[in-house]
C-alpha cells in the first residue's frame, strides 16, 4: 500500500525551493541541473545530486517491533546566475552568498502539517553544508556545456520514506461512526484503571473519592448492582460519588467500579475496588412494657423486647445479629425478630437471658458491617 511519505523527496525539493525564494523576496529558485539554470536569468538553482542514507537511523522503526522506513539524506548543490544567465560573476556570487545565508538561518524546517508528503517525520528537517570540493564539482558539471560553476552543497537529513502496512500488533481501523452507520467505536484508552477510594467504609450521604487513571468520559458508577451518578473529583483523576440516604441498599461489602455506556449500548467497566458500606443507628428504645422476673425488686432481672430504627438495616433476607454491652462485657447475641426491613429491627431479649436494669450500648452489624452508632438503650 503507498503512502503520501512516499513522495517525500520530491516535496523536500519544492519545500526547500519555495522557503528559498521566500527568504529572498520570491527570487525564482528552479530545479535541476545548473547548466540550465541560466535560462532563469537572475535565480538560484537547487539541484539534488545523490540520495543516501541515514546511518544513525537505518535501523530504528517508528513503533517498536515494526521493520524500519527508509530514512534517507538528500544532497543538493546551490548555484547562483545573475540577470545575463552567468554564474561566474560578482554578482552571482552575491547572490550566492544571500542564498547561503539564507540556508542557514533556515537551519531548521518543520513542514506544515497540511504537507502529507513529510507528516509523518519524527523530526525537523535538519540543514547542514558540505564540503563542494573541485572534484566533486566537476564531475557534476559535465553536461551539455561543460562549464565550471561554483556552487554550495548543503544536505538535508532525517527524511522518512515509508510503505504504510497493517501494524502487527493491532487490526486495521477502517472506519468509525455512530451504531447506525459501519465502522466500530475508537477509545482513547483501554478502559478506566481505579487505583484507590477513599474511605473504604463509609455510611449513605458521606461523599466517596475515587481516584485512578483514564476516567474521563465515565459518568457512572456501580456499587454492586446499585447505579449512581459520578462526579468531579476534588483533585485532577479523581471522581466521587454519594449513596443518598434513603437508598434501599443493604449494609454490606460491595464491588466498587466506574462505567460509561458506548453508542452501542454496552457498558463499559474499569476494575472493582473493594467498599464497605456501614449501616446507620438512628434510634433505640423499649417495644413496651419490660417483665421483670420473679421475685421482683429494683435490681431484678427482667425481659421485653426493644425497637432499633435507621438506615441501611439490612432487612428481612440479611445476617443481622445486635448484642447489648455493658462495663465491657457483651450480653447476648440477637437476632432480629420477623418482619425486619432496611429502616427498622425489633429485638427480643427472651426469659431464659434476662437482663439486669441499666443502660447498655447497642451494636448492630448487617451483613458483616458494624453500624457507625452506637446508641444507649435504657432497660428499666
Amino acid at each position: 500500500m503507498t503512502s503520501p511519505s512516499s513522495e517525500a523527496i520530491g516535496a523536500v525539493s519544492d519545500l526547500l525551493s519555495a522557503r528559498l525564494s521566500h527568504a529572498l523576496a520570491n527570487i525564482p529558485v528552479p530545479l535541476g541541473r545548473p547548466d540550465a539554470g541560466g535560462a532563469q536569468g537572475r535565480a538560484l538553482n537547487l539541484f539534488l545530486y545523490r540520495v543516501g542514507f541515514d546511518p544513525h537511523l537505518r535501523n530504528e522503526p517508528l513503533d517498536r517491533g515494526q521493520p524500519p522506513p527508509l530514512w534517507l539524506v538528500l544532497h543538493y548543490l546551490l548555484t547562483a546566475f545573475d540577470t545575463g544567465g552567468d554564474s561566474d560573476t560578482v554578482a552571482a556570487h552575491r547572490l550566492l552568498g544571500q542564498g547561503m545565508a539564507a540556508l542557514h538561518e533556515l537551519n531548521f524546517i518543520r513542514p506544515p502539517i497540511t504537507n502529507l508528503a513529510l507528516a509523518k517525520n519524527p523530526e525537523p528537517l535538519k540543514l547542514t553544508f558540505e564540503e563542494a570540493d573541485v572534484d566533486l564539482l566537476s564531475k557534476l558539471m559535465q553536461g551539455g556545456d561543460e562549464k565550471f560553476r561554483v556552487s554550495a552543497a548543503v544536505q538535508v537529513r532525517p527524511v522518512l520514506l515509508e510503505v504504510e502496512t497493517p501494524p502487527a500488533y493491532a487490526p486495521l481501523v477502517t472506519s468509525v461512526g455512530p451504531p447506525a452507520a459501519p465502522g466500530v467505536v475508537v477509545l482513547p484508552s483501554m478502559g478506566a484503571r481505579l487505583a484507590g477510594i477513599e474511605p473504604q467504609r463509609f455510611v449513605a450521604g458521606a461523599a466517596v473519592v475515587l481516584t485512578g487513571f483514564d476516567l474521563a468520559g465515565y459518568d457512572e458508577v456501580l456499587l454492586g448492582d446499585h447505579s449512581m451518578p459520578l462526579s468531579p473529583g476534588p483533585v485532577e483523576g479523581a471522581v466521587s460519588f454519594t449513596l443518598p440516604n434513603a437508598a434501599t441498599v443493604s449494609a454490606s461489602a460491595y464491588p466498587v467500579c466506574v462505567a460509561r455506556t458506548l453508542p452501542s449500548g454496552r457498558k463499559l467497566t474499569s476494575n472493582a475496588l473493594l467498599a464497605e458500606l456501614m449501616p446507620r443507628v438512628t434510634a433505640v428504645a423499649l417495644d413496651g412494657a419490660l417483665t421483670v422476673l420473679a421475685p421482683g425488686g429494683a435490681g431484678a432481672p427482667r425481659h421485653g423486647r426493644f425497637r432499633v430504627t435507621g438506615r441501611q438495616l439490612g432487612g428481612a433476607g440479611a445476617s443481622v445479629f445486635a448484642t447489648l454491652i455493658r462495663d465491657g462485657a457483651a450480653h447476648g447475641l440477637l437476632e432480629p425478630d420477623a418482619g425486619a426491613t432496611q429502616t427498622q429491627l425489633r429485638f427480643t431479649v427472651p426469659s431464659a437471658k434476662p437482663l439486669a436494669p441499666g443502660d447498655y450500648r447497642l451494636v448492630v452489624r448487617v451483613n458483616g458491617q458494624q453500624a457507625a452508632d452506637s446508641p444507649v438503650l435504657s432497660w428499666v
